[in-house]
């Protein structure tokens, strides 16, 4: 669906920027509804591999809002007071060594915690030139956001697939039990890392909730990932919901 100039102040664009890929989608800000989206394989993970994606007309449209998730795979999360007394640079290498990327964060208030994470200074400085209203963000401070935009009192897996990662995550009492990001080659990896997990915190998978982001409603590999768990694994047929989670939950974000 084309959406018109004139009514682009009612509608957000979403954009996300990732290593292998490039994707947005204009939402309905009311509705809270993908109007229209593409995605784009990136082979130059550069600011002139990137800056002649942006170069279509509707990119040049008054929007009421823009947001872009962007930043490294590394971050780390941490209490809001560690963070008010500490500095970024100091707490990320408690956890990565060198070398260290330049550093920012999102606050996220309504669980209490700073996302600190590696942002390129060339796709930053790239949108801000760009699109001088842009709310920029990481993408697992999306996830976080839109994860707990739910009810997540019963004990809840939460997997957000991307092409050679996945992140994990487990709630339960509407709080964050557990947040990592793992590598993975093949569905046997996801398992793995998600069982051994579990294993680890002494959490029964026959007694968790499982809801899997960032792939498609026929998701190929439910049925294998479902003879793990007693519990249906959830996969929205809502794209909102599901294969562009990250895209639609940015919104959360202004």
């Amino acid at each position: 669906m084309a959406i018109r100039k004139e009514d682009a102040y009612q509608h957000a664009l979403c954009m996300d920027f990732q290593e292998d890929k490039f994707s947005y989608a204009i939402l309905d800000t009311s509705s809270k509804k993908i109007v229209a989206e593409q995605t784009h394989t990136v082979d130059n993970y550069s600011r002139d591999g990137i800056s002649p994606m942006l170069g279509e007309e509707l990119f040049g449209f008054d929007f009421g809002s823009f947001i872009a998730t962007a930043g490294g795979d590394r971050n780390t999360l941490i209490p809001v007071d560690l963070f008010n007394n500490s500095k970024a640079d100091e707490i990320f290498k408690l956890n990565y060594s060198d070398p260290i990327d330049n550093l920012d964060y999102n606050r996220i208030p309504e669980l209490g915690i700073v996302n600190i994470y590696e942002m390129p200074l060339w796709i930053k400085s790239m949108l801000v030139i760009k699109f001088p209203r842009v709310k920029i963000v990481h993408p697992s401070t999306v996830l976080l956001k839109g994860v707990f935009d739910r009810d997540n009192w019963r004990g809840r897996i939460h997997i957000y697939v991307n092409q050679g990662s996945f992140y994990l995550l487990i709630t339960e009492k509407n709080k964050l039990q557990y947040f990592n990001r793992f590598d993975r080659t093949n569905l046997a990896d996801m398992i793995y890392h998600t069982l051994f997990v579990l294993e680890q915190k002494e959490m029964d998978p026959a007694k968790m909730n499982v809801s899997v982001y960032g792939v498609p409603a026929n998701w190929e590999s439910k049925a294998e990932f479902q003879t793990y768990f007693k519990n249906p694994i959830e996969v929205s047929e809502s794209s909102e919901l599901g294969q562009h989670f990250i895209l639609t939950n940015q919104l959360l974000c202004v």
